[in-house]
Protein backbone atom coordinates (compact mmCIF):
# COMPACT_ATOMS: atom_id res chain seq x y z
CA UNK A 1 0.00 0.00 0.00
CA UNK A 2 1.58 3.39 -1.17
CA UNK A 3 2.02 6.38 1.06
CA UNK A 4 -0.86 8.53 0.15
CA UNK A 5 -3.84 5.57 0.69
CA UNK A 6 -1.80 5.28 4.28
CA UNK A 7 -2.38 8.60 4.79
CA UNK A 8 -5.97 8.35 3.77
CA UNK A 9 -6.83 5.53 5.91
CA UNK A 10 -4.97 7.41 9.24
CA UNK A 11 -6.96 10.28 8.95
CA UNK A 12 -10.59 8.40 8.46
CA UNK A 13 -9.49 6.31 11.54
CA UNK A 14 -8.85 9.43 13.50
CA UNK A 15 -11.61 11.38 12.18
CA UNK A 16 -14.84 9.92 13.04
CA UNK A 17 -16.55 13.17 11.26
CA UNK A 18 -15.45 12.12 7.63
CA UNK A 19 -15.86 9.28 6.09
CA UNK A 20 -14.87 8.25 2.42
CA UNK A 21 -18.54 8.73 1.25
CA UNK A 22 -18.70 12.25 2.85
CA UNK A 23 -14.57 13.56 1.28
CA UNK A 24 -15.78 11.73 -2.43
CA UNK A 25 -18.92 14.15 -2.62
CA UNK A 26 -17.39 17.32 -1.63
CA UNK A 27 -15.03 16.92 -4.17
CA UNK A 28 -17.15 16.38 -7.18
CA UNK A 29 -16.90 13.03 -7.56
CA UNK A 30 -19.16 9.83 -7.20
CA UNK A 31 -20.07 8.34 -4.06
CA UNK A 32 -18.20 5.45 -4.72
CA UNK A 33 -14.81 7.31 -5.74
CA UNK A 34 -12.22 6.91 -2.59
CA UNK A 35 -13.30 3.66 -1.95
CA UNK A 36 -12.54 2.62 -5.13
CA UNK A 37 -9.16 4.24 -4.57
CA UNK A 38 -8.28 2.46 -1.64
CA UNK A 39 -9.67 -0.80 -2.03
CA UNK A 40 -9.37 -1.33 -5.94
CA UNK A 41 -6.49 1.00 -6.68
CA UNK A 42 -8.53 2.89 -9.05
CA UNK A 43 -7.24 5.58 -9.83
CA UNK A 44 -3.72 4.63 -9.03
CA UNK A 45 -3.17 7.95 -8.38
CA UNK A 46 -5.47 10.55 -7.04
CA UNK A 47 -5.01 13.69 -9.86
CA UNK A 48 -4.14 16.73 -9.02
CA UNK A 49 -7.48 18.89 -8.41
CA UNK A 50 -8.74 16.41 -6.40
CA UNK A 51 -5.54 16.48 -4.42
CA UNK A 52 -5.90 20.15 -4.13
CA UNK A 53 -9.39 19.74 -2.94
CA UNK A 54 -9.18 16.79 -0.33
CA UNK A 55 -6.21 18.18 1.63
CA UNK A 56 -7.79 21.15 3.22
CA UNK A 57 -10.58 18.78 4.13
CA UNK A 58 -8.32 16.10 5.72
CA UNK A 59 -6.01 18.71 7.13
CA UNK A 60 -2.84 17.68 5.13
CA UNK A 61 -0.55 19.30 2.40
CA UNK A 62 -1.40 18.22 -1.16
CA UNK A 63 1.58 16.97 -2.14
CA UNK A 64 1.10 14.29 1.12
CA UNK A 65 -1.17 12.72 -1.24
CA UNK A 66 1.00 12.00 -3.83
CA UNK A 67 1.56 8.38 -3.92
CA UNK A 68 5.73 8.75 -3.63
CA UNK A 69 5.20 11.59 -0.35
CA UNK A 70 6.17 11.22 2.36
CA UNK A 71 3.84 12.48 5.69
CA UNK A 72 5.87 11.13 8.33
CA UNK A 73 6.81 8.51 10.71
CA UNK A 74 5.73 5.27 11.72
CA UNK A 75 6.72 3.27 14.47
CA UNK A 76 10.17 2.17 15.29
CA UNK A 77 11.57 4.70 12.69
CA UNK A 78 10.23 3.78 9.74
CA UNK A 79 9.22 6.43 7.43
CA UNK A 80 5.78 6.45 4.86
CA UNK A 81 7.92 8.02 2.22
CA UNK A 82 10.76 5.34 2.44
CA UNK A 83 7.72 3.14 0.86
CA UNK A 84 9.49 0.17 2.73
CA UNK A 85 7.40 -3.08 2.07
CA UNK A 86 5.41 -5.27 5.12
CA UNK A 87 8.72 -7.47 5.47
CA UNK A 88 10.74 -4.28 6.84
CA UNK A 89 7.60 -2.61 8.88
CA UNK A 90 7.41 -6.19 10.47
CA UNK A 91 11.44 -6.01 11.81
CA UNK A 92 10.69 -3.36 13.03
CA UNK A 93 8.77 -4.19 15.42
CA UNK A 94 10.36 -6.37 18.07
CA UNK A 95 8.44 -9.49 18.53
CA UNK A 96 5.37 -7.84 16.93
CA UNK A 97 4.24 -10.13 14.54
CA UNK A 98 0.58 -9.76 14.61
CA UNK A 99 -1.05 -7.99 11.92
CA UNK A 100 -2.81 -5.20 11.86
CA UNK A 101 -5.77 -3.78 9.12
CA UNK A 102 -6.49 -0.36 8.47
CA UNK A 103 -10.39 0.07 9.22
CA UNK A 104 -12.63 2.84 7.07
CA UNK A 105 -15.85 4.43 7.61
CA UNK A 106 -17.75 2.22 4.41
CA UNK A 107 -21.07 3.69 5.00
CA UNK A 108 -24.58 2.14 6.73
CA UNK A 109 -22.42 1.38 9.63
CA UNK A 110 -20.22 -0.91 7.68
CA UNK A 111 -16.08 -0.68 8.01
CA UNK A 112 -13.76 -1.32 4.84
CA UNK A 113 -10.91 -4.05 6.09
CA UNK A 114 -7.62 -3.27 4.24
CA UNK A 115 -5.99 -6.06 2.38
CA UNK A 116 -2.57 -5.70 3.49
CA UNK A 117 -1.09 -4.81 7.19
CA UNK A 118 -0.32 -1.43 8.08
CA UNK A 119 1.23 -2.40 11.17
CA UNK A 120 2.46 -4.81 13.50
CA UNK A 121 1.28 -5.35 17.33
CA UNK A 122 2.60 -8.07 20.11
CA UNK A 123 0.42 -11.42 19.85
CA UNK A 124 -2.24 -11.41 22.83
CA UNK A 125 -2.21 -14.93 24.76
CA UNK A 126 -5.28 -16.03 22.93
CA UNK A 127 -4.31 -15.48 19.70
CA UNK A 128 -0.56 -17.46 21.00
CA UNK A 129 -0.90 -20.35 18.13
CA UNK A 130 -3.39 -19.00 15.88
CA UNK A 131 -1.94 -18.45 12.36
CA UNK A 132 -4.75 -16.55 10.56
CA UNK A 133 -5.55 -14.28 13.56
CA UNK A 134 -5.51 -10.29 12.77
CA UNK A 135 -6.09 -6.96 14.51
CA UNK A 136 -8.62 -4.25 13.29
CA UNK A 137 -9.95 -0.69 14.16
CA UNK A 138 -13.43 0.24 15.41
CA UNK A 139 -15.07 2.82 13.28
CA UNK A 140 -18.01 4.45 14.90
CA UNK A 141 -19.74 4.21 18.00
CA UNK A 142 -22.45 1.48 17.36
CA UNK A 143 -20.77 -1.12 19.65
CA UNK A 144 -20.28 1.86 22.51
CA UNK A 145 -20.08 1.14 25.37
CA UNK A 146 -18.02 -2.66 24.78
CA UNK A 147 -16.29 -1.05 21.95
CA UNK A 148 -15.17 2.75 21.23
CA UNK A 149 -14.01 4.52 18.05
CA UNK A 150 -10.54 3.69 17.42
CA UNK A 151 -10.05 0.66 19.97
CA UNK A 152 -7.80 -2.40 18.18
CA UNK A 153 -10.04 -5.46 18.11
CA UNK A 154 -8.18 -8.86 18.37
CA UNK A 155 -9.96 -11.53 15.92
CA UNK A 156 -9.77 -15.31 15.81
CA UNK A 157 -11.09 -15.93 12.64
CA UNK A 158 -10.55 -19.97 12.58
CA UNK A 159 -12.79 -20.06 15.95
CA UNK A 160 -16.37 -21.71 15.66
CA UNK A 161 -19.03 -18.64 17.05
CA UNK A 162 -21.63 -19.48 18.93
CA UNK A 163 -24.89 -17.03 20.37
CA UNK A 164 -23.36 -13.89 22.64
CA UNK A 165 -20.24 -14.06 21.04
CA UNK A 166 -18.92 -10.58 19.63
CA UNK A 167 -18.30 -11.05 15.87
CA UNK A 168 -16.34 -8.93 12.65
CA UNK A 169 -19.32 -10.15 10.19
CA UNK A 170 -17.42 -10.02 6.90
CA UNK A 171 -18.49 -9.49 3.40
CA UNK A 172 -15.92 -10.44 0.89
CA UNK A 173 -16.12 -9.29 -2.79
CA UNK A 174 -14.52 -10.97 -5.54
CA UNK A 175 -11.47 -8.25 -6.26
CA UNK A 176 -10.74 -8.94 -2.82
CA UNK A 177 -12.58 -6.00 -0.79
CA UNK A 178 -13.62 -7.12 2.16
CA UNK A 179 -16.53 -4.91 4.35
CA UNK A 180 -16.95 -5.46 8.53
CA UNK A 181 -19.67 -5.14 10.91
CA UNK A 182 -18.70 -5.73 14.53
CA UNK A 183 -21.91 -6.70 16.30
CA UNK A 184 -22.82 -9.63 19.11
CA UNK A 185 -24.22 -12.36 17.45
CA UNK A 186 -27.73 -13.61 18.76
CA UNK A 187 -28.42 -16.58 16.93
CA UNK A 188 -27.80 -18.14 13.88
CA UNK A 189 -30.14 -19.62 11.29
CA UNK A 190 -29.35 -21.44 7.84
CA UNK A 191 -29.63 -18.19 5.90
CA UNK A 192 -29.58 -15.28 8.47
CA UNK A 193 -27.37 -13.75 11.28
CA UNK A 194 -29.47 -12.49 14.30
CA UNK A 195 -27.60 -9.48 15.54
CA UNK A 196 -27.18 -7.38 18.32
CA UNK A 197 -25.58 -3.09 18.05
CA UNK A 198 -26.10 -1.56 21.36
CA UNK A 199 -25.60 2.41 20.07
CA UNK A 200 -29.03 2.81 19.07
CA UNK A 201 -29.67 -0.58 20.88
CA UNK A 202 -31.41 -2.89 18.05
CA UNK A 203 -31.58 -6.21 17.13
CA UNK A 204 -31.62 -7.17 13.10
CA UNK A 205 -30.87 -9.87 10.66
CA UNK A 206 -27.49 -9.88 7.98
CA UNK A 207 -27.94 -12.29 5.06
CA UNK A 208 -25.34 -15.15 5.18
CA UNK A 209 -25.64 -14.81 1.30
CA UNK A 210 -23.77 -11.50 1.58
CA UNK A 211 -22.57 -11.79 4.95
CA UNK A 212 -20.65 -14.86 4.86
CA UNK A 213 -18.32 -15.11 7.47
CA UNK A 214 -18.57 -14.65 11.26
CA UNK A 215 -15.08 -14.35 12.99
CA UNK A 216 -14.89 -14.12 16.60
CA UNK A 217 -13.33 -11.13 18.55
CA UNK A 218 -11.63 -12.32 21.41
CA UNK A 219 -10.15 -9.65 23.00
CA UNK A 220 -9.25 -5.55 22.51
CA UNK A 221 -6.95 -2.85 22.94
CA UNK A 222 -8.34 -0.15 23.91
CA UNK A 223 -7.49 3.38 22.29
Amino acid sequence: MDTARRLVLDVLARRPDLDMKKLSLAIGRNHAYLQQYLTRGSPRELPESSRLQLAPLMGVAPDDLRASGPYGALPGGVYRGEMRGVAALRAQQERADLPVYASAEGGNGAIIITSEPIDFVRRPEPLAAVKDGFGCYVIGDSMSPAYEQGDLLLVHPGKPVKPGDDCVFLKEAVDGARQGLVKRLLKISGDKWRVRQFNPARDFDLDRGQWQKAQLVVGKYNR
